[in-house]
């Protein structure tokens, strides 16, 4: 009887148990209906609130999800408060002391959750105040991508009290929100004063701007709040503002590499010897490789000169001494990227990339051959190398009655003298490999590069573009100002750029387009990223939308697109 009474108390307690702990519910129809609140503790907006826990109410049972993530205070009190669920009750414990005198913001974004289908709770915002006055001023506006003019959703917004000495990229913003899918932010119950405000893609949680991988952006001059403001526009930039200065120099195999802590913009080395040293930057731009284009000097003196994006620079003077023992390079190759034929120009263009600075070109191993006995050749004016020396441009004006379009796509071999006749035909192997047709070809060793190794043979078709497989657009500006006007494709690359504020873009792919314009400030006809420690914003840039606000302009073969009129 005894064992029996105890059987049936652990029974009852297991039993209870199960009742006690918070689950799901099984079965039914599904929940769509977000948890309501019903009541909080403080009550939003109450003043004179010096407790460190606070209660909300909801209507149904309700759990919390990733809270010091999702849970937005303001100011900050940092991240050591703690959130759970009571059945239909959120307890917030903040842990830490409030400011005197100080309204705070709560928002749980998708903190608060129901139990049956994770709904969270919609707009949940509480506001309290530690004084006798709720501060009412609000923020607010919208981020997007600077170049690329897209809304940023989930981006931070932050504001701090403007001074000289404030660091986005150390210190936590006071004030913070988070954009909705729209790109949408508001900063609400402020006080009136003088503020700093800028955005970030906070990927790593921890509420500073890490620049090297977040895009940002800010606003130079301070935001004076003396009443509410709208419609303040953030557009975000991926801009490296971390310190610019010189890591390494030091002989790399056969190469001298300077480093940097960052990629590099634009660079010069400068000696008093003559045959100044060839360079150019490595993949990752910021580093710059030295050839030994002078192995009789033990020791070489260079001034760098180094610009970043944000216009930092680095002045000066290295030795440049190279390892005479190692004898291994790096292999030369080649690749040519694109061979265009404008027929309505008679104009032959065409990009060639190399691994390493060219040294010289043997002209006759560039060529196209239109049939057995005619080649079109190339010359000293026809061809522009870039400032590294690792890209050819080619740009050369054909004959009006020239046509790629209708030819075969290889020749006969072409018979020289004293060649064995058909009735004594080479062994197989010994037959000349035929020439294609209407390809650009580089034979061997057509590009010498600097370290004199010689390119392989490497050929491409040229692809000939006419008004009827081409489109054309005609973009104005409305502006007295300098500008760079450019044709972007989908991937925001740009396929066609201009300086004049009328401008026809021919021999266009049939596509989509985007028209961008950069207001070019100091005329230097590229554009300027902006410096947060010069307090230099970066340079304006401005979208062209159609009536309906469509961004993207379709554009067919054959086709006349525009004036597309553009007003800053």
């Amino acid at each position: 009887m005894k064992d029996s009474f105890h059987f049936l108390f652990f029974a009852i307690l297991i039993i209870l148990a199960g009742c006690a702990k918070q689950t799901t519910p099984t079965g039914g129809e599904k929940d769509e209906i977000p948890p309501k609140l019903l009541k909080s503790n403080p009550p939003n907006k109450q003043t004179n609130f010096n407790k460190n826990e606070i209660e909300l109410t909801f209507d149904e049972l309700v759990q919390v999800n990733n809270a010091r993530d999702q849970i937005i205070i303001t100011p900050s009190i940092g991240k050591k408060f703690e959130a759970e669920a009571r059945k239909s009750k959120v307890i917030l414990k903040l842990n830490g002391e409030l400011k005197e005198n100080t309204t705070y913001t709560i928002m749980f974004r998708d903190a608060v959750q129901d139990l049956t289908e994770r709904n969270p709770a919609q707009n949940l915002k509480l506001a309290f105040s530690t004084g006798s006055l709720i501060d009412s001023l609000s923020i607010t506006g919208t981020v997007s991508s600077l170049l690329e003019d897209k809304l940023l959703k989930n981006y931070t917004v932050g504001l701090v009290p403007y001074h000289d000495t404030t660091n986005v990229f150390k210190h936590e913003a006071q004030w913070i929100t988070i954009t909705n899918d729209k790109g949408e932010y508001q900063l609400d119950n402020l006080k009136a004063g003088s503020y700093l405000l800028y955005a970030f893609d906070d990927k790593n949680k921890n509420l500073v701007v890490d620049s090297r991988t977040e895009a940002f952006a800010f606003k130079a001059q301070p935001i004076q709040l003396d009443s509410s403001v709208s419609n303040i526009l953030l557009k975000t930039v991926l801009l490296d503002q971390r310190e610019f200065k010189l890591i390494s120099a030091r002989p790399i195999a056969r190469y001298f590499n300077v480093r940097t802590t960052k990629g590099i913009a634009e660079y010069k080395a400068t000696s008093a010897v003559d045959s100044i040293a060839v360079s150019s930057f490595l993949e990752d731009a910021s580093t710059v490789r030295i050839y030994n284009t002078f192995p009789q000097l033990d020791s070489l003196p260079v001034n760098f000169h180094f610009v970043d994006s944000a216009t930092n620079t680095i002045d000066t003077l290295l030795y440049i001494k190279f390892d005479t023992r190692t004898s291994t390079k790096e292999n030369f190759t080649t690749k040519i990227e694109f061979c265009d034929f404008l027929q309505n120009k008679s104009l032959l263009k065409a990009e060639i990339n190399t691994n390493k600075p060219v040294a010289s070109i043997e002209w006759d191993s560039i060529y196209i051959q239109l049939d057995s006995v005619n080649r079109i050749t190339f010359a000293t004016e026809d061809i522009q190398f870039s400032s590294d020396k690792r890209k050819l441009y080619l740009s050369k004006k054909l004959p009006k009655e020239t046509d790629f379009t209708n030819k075969p796509t290889t020749s006969r071999t072409v018979r020289e003298r004293g060649e064995p006749t058909k009735e004594a035909k080479p062994k197989e192997e010994e037959k000349p490999a035929p020439i294609p047709l209407n390809n650009l070809i580089l034979s061997k060793n057509a590009l010498i590069s600097i370290e004199s190794d010689s390119s392989a043979d490497i050929k491409s078709t040229i692809k000939t573009i006419t008004p009827e497989n081409s489109g054309l657009i005609t973009v104005e500006v409305k502006t007295t100002e300098n500008i760079i006007v450019q044709v972007l494709n989908k991937s925001f690359k740009v396929i066609q750029e201009s300086y004049t504020h009328l401008t026809r873009f021919e021999n266009l792919p049939p596509s989509e387009y985007y028209i961008r314009v950069i207001l070019d400030k100091n005329n230097n006809q590229k554009w300027d990223a902006g410096n947060f420690f010069n307090k230099t914003e970066p340079e304006r840039v401005i979208f062209f939308k159609s009536e309906k606000g469509v961004p993207t302009t379709n554009l067919k073969a054959n086709w006349e697109v525009g004036p597309l009129l553009i007003t800053p």
